[in-house]
């Protein structure tokens, strides 16, 4: 009796579903008919009910297209030691395997240590009276910063792992607890950054000259925490140089007692933050705003404010920043007048909403001097990208330690920060590149040449 009705009704569901399908494909085929006559009102209809049209994802085949060279790591120039393999019997069924091979291959392997032993040093030093000096003199001990207790390279590695790449100081104490067996304080690992701060200081001081004297800077700020209170982070970048600085206020007074007063002829590429114009107008700089910040502002203005003139003009600023780029900085002053002249004819339109109108006001009778200057000059980026990239090393470290303890403590990761951000940004080795910089004491051999080319 049961197995009579689940047969009813499974050809009853049958039915149901066929005589579905059939009224669907009907519904369809009206709803096409419909669409080709009133394509129109079908358009204004999903518009205004805010329809959008599926859109059909295709993927890319994964891996590499067919022909395409393959990579793979290259043969090393060096070779440590080579060593020979025995076969005397067959790895496959263990047959005694006679006579010479009939041929060789290489194969070769890079490795490390699991783990290396740390080198300790007694250095015996002879103290002897000089009568010139009328004091007694000693020989200075070679590869050691004064007063330290580890050896250079060994400070320099725990600089790079806790600045560099941004580890926590128990993470140091880790990895040379793991690698060389060798304890080390989380309390050691800052004072052994408070010593190498002290002996790159000169050296930092060389590097902020250096920025003081380019012609193009660029520079940008963001916020930092020290022992709790509010303090902010500053960018300058020039001649392939990174300075960073902590400082208590955002104001003009950090970019002025680093560039000095006397910057007439000079760029600052930079956003529309007031301090900026404060800076330019008391030194005596040329601002170049970004364009990157602008576009962003005026789409922010076009999603909140699209129907009252938003979208119009971010549309049109976009259009503008198209024509400016594409003469290459090849422009002339002429062009200029008429990029100029474009931005006017934004103001002379009706805007809905305030904002959007005195966004573009500003945009015109407050920048408009300060918004071309790349396009005739080829030393003058259009943005100010470089520093928002700069300066996001320093925001993993913030979000990482949340800020500073103390502005001893901000100052020396600003300073190490910089030397390394330098080294990185002129593609140098870090570590190799710190170890000659403190043995050439107060030159900068390796951004001679990145100076020069500037």
């Amino acid at each position: 009796m049961d197995g009579k009705k689940l047969r009813e009704d499974n050809k009853r569901l049958k039915k149901e579903n066929k005589e579905l399908k059939d009224r669907l494909k009907k519904v369809e085929k009206e709803f096409e008919e419909f669409k080709a006559k009133h394509a129109v009102t079908v358009a204004n209809l999903q518009k205004a009910l805010k329809i959008k049209e599926d859109k059909k994802i295709s993927h890319k085949p994964l891996g590499a297209p067919k022909g395409h060279k393959g990579y793979t790591r290259c043969v090393p120039e060096r070779v440590d030691c080579v060593k020979p393999l025995m076969l005397k019997r067959c790895p496959c069924c263990n047959t005694v395997l006679k006579g010479g091979p009939q041929e060789i291959r290489s194969r070769y392997v890079t490795d490390i240590l699991p783990a290396s032993k740390v080198n300790v040093t007694q250095y015996d030093i002879p103290r002897k009276y000089c009568p010139k000096c009328k004091k007694i003199v000693e020989p200075e001990v070679p590869n050691v910063l004064p007063r330290a207790r580890l050896g250079l390279s060994l400070m320099l590695l725990v600089m790079y792992l806790k600045v560099g790449l941004r580890l926590p100081a128990a993470k140091v104490c880790e990895y040379f607890m793991t690698m060389y067996d060798l304890k080390i304080s989380k309390g050691g690992v800052f004072v052994i950054l408070r010593q190498l701060a002290k002996a790159f200081g000169n050296y930092y001081k060389q590097l902020e000259q250096f920025v003081r004297l380019a012609r193009v800077k660029h520079s940008d700020s963001t916020s930092w925490r020290v022992n709790g209170k509010n303090y902010f982070a500053w960018v300058f970048i020039a001649f392939g140089i990174v300075i960073y600085k902590i400082k208590k206020r955002n104001n003009h007074k950090v970019g002025l007692a680093l560039f000095g007063k006397k910057q007439e002829g000079n760029v600052l590429v930079v956003d529309r933050h007031s301090a900026f114009r404060t800076l330019a107008e008391k030194a005596g700089f040329t601002l170049q705003l970004c364009w990157s910040h602008i576009l962003e502002n005026s789409k922010v203005l076009a999603k909140d404010f699209g129907k009252n003139g938003g979208k119009q003009v971010h549309k049109k600023l976009k259009e503008i920043f198209a024509i400016a780029e594409s003469f290459n900085h090849k422009g002339t002053p002429e062009i200029v007048e008429q990029l100029k002249g474009e931005i006017y004819q934004l103001t002379q339109k009706h805007y809905k909403s305030s904002t959007v109108r005195k966004f573009v006001n500003n945009l015109y009778y407050r920048d408009v001097e300060n918004l071309f200057i790349f396009v005739t000059d080829p030393e003058v980026d259009a943005t100010n990208n470089i520093s928002e990239r700069e300066l996001r090393e320093l925001i993993i470290i913030r979000n990482i330690s949340k800020g500073s303890r103390s502005i001893k403590g901000a100052n020396t990761t600003a300073t190490l920060l910089s030397i390394i951000q330098t080294l990185r940004l002129n593609q140098k080795n870090i570590l190799t590149g710190l170890q000659e910089i403190l043995n050439n004491k107060n030159t900068i051999p390796q951004l001679q040449e990145n100076t020069s080319q500037n």
